[in-house]
């Protein structure tokens, strides 16, 4: 029988300051100290897509292999 663990994250509001802090509720380990409300959400959105397949490459790392500059023309 296969049991799928999935990892808690959650996001905390940091006292006194317009921002948002990413845990993990196991272990405690802070992905990101203070980020807004909406850098808070993709976070959780990029650490869920990365438990859930290993094999995921965000759109970002794509674009940065395909970039074009004066000398890779």
């Amino acid at each position: 029988m296969f049991v799928h663990i999935i990892m808690p994250y959650k996001t905390r509001k940091v006292r006194g300051k317009n921002c948002y802090r990413v845990s993990n509720k196991n272990t405690h380990r802070v992905y990101s100290k203070c980020a807004s409300a909406a850098n808070a959400r993709r976070q959780l959105r990029l650490l869920r897509a990365i438990e859930n397949n290993k094999n995921f490459v965000p759109n970002s790392m794509l674009m940065r292999k395909t970039r074009k500059t004066r000398r890779n023309k």
